[in-house]
């Protein structure tokens, strides 16, 4: 049943996605995964970047160990967060079929202006459009999928939250959107990335002021850009940008 399958949302870096999690970790009725396929990629003995290369690989976290960690039964539901480069091996119809999947992206100007910040050495794969577009067209093909554009939700969360609740069949708890600031367990692995988050006690808007990208950044976001559109047209009715003619 669709209803049982573990709720996946898909992300890029940097796009309120942790935020949008959050509001599943103040829920009594879902277990939540805060990026689990970040261990494959960067940890596992199969990790596709070097990134994490002084540390020792874990064959635990192999890309198979960790999916079937999260289709394990459980007294609740599971909801993933996570970004689509990282599971990158295992994406394709089966791996999609999962899961019930969920997208939210944000404008990728914004997103390489906040990822060179925390990773100035950031590859072109990391800023993350481009497997989120492949997982996408696997997702559209098997089921109805809701997509959220990230500078929306943080302007209506209770809007956003409401539709993609409805979307999902599941109750809307207005209860989450507000929480007590502090650690949150699920994000220890990458605690420097959530500061801010932890430290929240709700959803704010986020700011919309057009960053300036250097040069040297350019060529990455006009890579970005196609992908962005693809996934964004698809977003919430009101929610999706219009592209440049």
């Amino acid at each position: 049943m669709s209803q049982d399958k573990p709720v996946a949302l898909w992300s890029v870096p940097r796009s309120i996605s942790t935020a949008f999690e959050r509001v599943f970790v103040e829920r009594d009725d879902f277990e939540v995964f805060h990026e689990p396929f970040a261990e494959s990629y960067y940890y596992s003995e199969e990790r596709l970047s070097e990134r994490y290369s002084d540390e020792e690989p874990r064959p635990e976290d192999n890309y198979e160990n960790v999916l079937a960690r999260l289709l394990e039964p459980r007294e609740k539901r599971v909801f993933v967060k996570d970004m689509a480069y990282q599971a990158k091996p295992l994406i394709g119809p089966d791996f999609v079929s999962r899961f019930r999947n969920t997208f939210i992206v944000r404008d990728p100007k914004y997103v390489i202006a906040s990822l060179s910040r925390m990773w100035p050495d950031f590859t072109l794969e990391e800023t993350g459009f481009e497997q989120l577009y492949r997982l996408f067209r696997y997702a559209t093909e098997a089921e109805d999928v809701v997509v959220v554009d990230a500078m929306t939700f943080s302007e209506n969360p209770v809007g956003i939250l409401a539709a993609y609740c409805e979307h999902l069949e599941i109750p809307f708890r207005t209860d989450s959107l507000s929480w007590q600031p502090g650690e949150v367990r699920e994000w220890e692995s990458w605690e420097s990335w959530h500061e801010e988050a932890q430290q929240s006690t709700g959803i704010k808007p986020a700011e919309r002021k057009d960053p300036e990208l250097p040069p040297e950044l350019r060529e990455a976001y006009e890579n970005c850009l196609p992908y962005y559109y693809q996934v964004a047209a698809r977003a919430i009715p009101g929610t999706a940008p219009i592209p440049p003619a």
